[in-house]
């Protein structure tokens, strides 16, 4: 298992959204005390929300970055309840903030619609944020989601064939593709390179609840396989849910679980 350890080591992240309730710059301390290499800039977070105030300037973030020793792995705005135009709104400015930040990866995902003019929406919005990622030198990466309008493989294939761009990427949540695909092993391969990013939980049965690592059914050696038969580079960072009444707690034995799950 050694080379399962080598291959996420120093890579391991934590979703900042699960501590929206701590200032910012206590949430990090605690990250770097237990050990995270990285941590997700979630927009959902109130000193990182651009429509709220004292919002902090990427000067500042930056120096709370540097003095706990943390990668940000990736700014996002999910959104999946946020209508498309403060969707737009916030993707824009995380896509700044990321710029500023010196950050390759903005991560966004879709909305929670059955409409059928959905995707088409969708497929505009990826468009401008592509174009406006290209200008800033980074990448936009969706998520696919269960539930959402980009809920799947071939969701997310239609995507990538509607809007043509080379800055739309993947980030890859590996809970989602075991409930959505019938092989989450074949479906990393697939995606290949275009994976700039990943979300680590365990999930049991077909009930999407993101579960600490080892209480569910993954096989993590499997998963973990395919990444590195892709030359996965990037962060492996912890997406739990429900947690921010304990947050500490839930980043403290979820380092600890994911670490077992590897050994």
């Amino acid at each position: 298992m050694d080379d399962y350890c080598q291959h996420i080591s120093g890579r391991i992240g934590f979703r900042l959204s699960g501590f929206r309730r701590y200032r910012l710059r206590t949430a990090l301390e605690i990250l770097r005390n237990l050990n995270y290499n990285g941590v997700e800039l979630c927009l959902e977070h109130g000193e990182l929300d651009p429509k709220a105030s004292g919002t902090l300037d990427s000067a500042t973030l930056n120096n709370y970055l540097m003095e706990n020793k943390l990668t940000a792995t990736a700014v996002s705005f999910h959104g999946k309840l946020a209508g498309w135009e403060e969707k737009r709104y916030k993707c824009e400015a995380g896509l700044e903030l990321a710029h500023e930040l010196g950050v390759q990866t903005f991560i966004s995902g879709s909305i929670q619609s059955h409409d059928s003019d959905s995707f088409l929406e969708m497929c505009r919005f990826t468009e401008a944020m592509c174009h406006r990622a290209e200008k800033l030198d980074c990448c936009f990466a969706v998520e696919p989601e269960p539930n959402t309008v980009i809920a799947d493989f071939q969701a997310m294939e239609r995507l990538f064939q509607a809007v043509g761009s080379p800055r739309l990427k993947v980030n890859f949540d590996v809970g989602h593709a075991f409930l959505t695909e019938s092989n989450l092993c074949d479906n990393i391969i697939h995606w290949g390179s275009r994976i700039v990013h990943t979300h680590v939980e365990d999930i049991r049965g077909k009930n999407h609840r993101h579960l600490l690592p080892g209480e569910g059914d993954l096989d993590f050696k499997m998963v973990l396989d395919a990444f590195i038969k892709i030359k996965y580079s990037g962060f492996y960072t912890l997406d739990l849910f429900d947690i921010a009444m304990q947050p500490k707690y839930y980043a403290r034995i979820g380092h600890e679980a994911l670490i077992r799950w590897v050994e």
